[in-house]
């Protein structure tokens, strides 16, 4: 990454696509704040006022990128 990044992730720890962003983000060495909807449903909320319904959805320097797309990803943090 060229610059610091702002990273956060809206997961379900039990979801398969959110085990492998949050896998992908490790890999690269990207540090996410994560947020746990299991744990607090409220966040789905905060998703929705962001415009996104999926899991997980990833937020970097405030846009949020709904699902899992490893190659949009990568294009987003410069990978």
């Amino acid at each position: 990454m060229s610059y610091l990044q702002q990273v956060q992730l809206y997961l379900d720890p039990e979801d398969a696509d959110c085990r492998a962003a949050r896998a992908f983000l490790a890999e690269h060495g990207v540090v996410a704040m994560e947020f746990d909807v299991r744990r607090d449903p409220a966040l789905l909320d905060e998703l929705a006022a962001m415009g996104s319904a999926a899991l997980p959805t990833i937020v970097v320097n405030g846009v949020a990128i709904p699902g899992y797309d490893p190659q949009l990803l990568a294009e987003v943090l410069g990978l």
